[in-house]
């Protein structure tokens, strides 16, 4: 008799919870707010709302399919009735095909206007284009700053063009592998003062580096 006394108090508790949860007015949205956006985002979240019928997941992997967004997390306040979605938005690094990607090699359109400046990869496939993509996340900034091209060749050797002393200068790069010898050497070739107008340096052998 105990046992039933108590289970049916759980239950009643269990309603009483749910009703309160799903469908009394103690607990609705009273507000939304959205970090990480330079446009009005339609979360679908409105005013008066119930709280316990807003699912922070399911909004959170909704919003991660614009192509815009690397990452969502939506949380909601039971005290003052408030959600915040906050969104991490993709980083242009380059672009491919005309497109913009990030440093994953994912396309997609920037909010607000496109970024000039960035690098442009030259590649056959976009498979290769994410291998350059990976290359680029690995240089440092110092040369990454004055890139503009970088070619896949077939071979899966990478040509750079880039400027030194303000004119355009080709980089022979060759694999990814050595990077940071090749960079020690290419640093230490530019320097020469008999290699200020050079236009072409070859560094895919780091130990016995071409200039042209």
């Amino acid at each position: 008799m105990k046992r039933k006394v108590i289970a049916a108090a759980v239950v009643i508790v269990l309603a009483a919870a749910t009703y309160v949860l799903g469908y009394s007015s103690l607990f609705t949205v009273s507000s939304v707010e959205v970090v990480g956006s330079t446009k009005p985002i339609n979360t679908g979240i409105l005013n008066g709302q119930k709280l316990a019928r807003v699912e922070p997941r399911a909004l959170a992997t909704k919003l991660e399919k614009l192509d815009w967004v690397e990452s969502a997390d939506v949380s909601r306040n039971w005290i003052n009735g408030k959600v915040v979605v906050e969104l991490k938005q993709r980083t242009p690094i380059a672009t491919f095909n005309n497109q913009v990607i990030d440093s994953t090699g994912a396309s997609f359109i920037p909010q607000g206007q496109r970024p000039t400046g960035l690098i442009e990869i030259q590649a056959n496939s976009i498979e290769a284009a994410k291998k350059a993509v990976n290359f680029l996340t690995e240089l440092p900034e110092e040369l990454n700053s004055t890139l503009t091209v970088v070619k896949v060749r077939a071979s899966g050797a990478f040509v750079l063009i880039t400027e030194n002393n303000g004119k355009k200068l080709e980089i022979r790069w060759g694999t990814n592998s050595e990077n940071a010898f090749k960079i020690k050497v290419y640093k230490a070739v530019i320097a020469l003062p008999e290699n200020a107008d050079i236009k072409r340096v070859d560094v895919s052998a780091p130990h016995a580096p071409i200039v042209k």
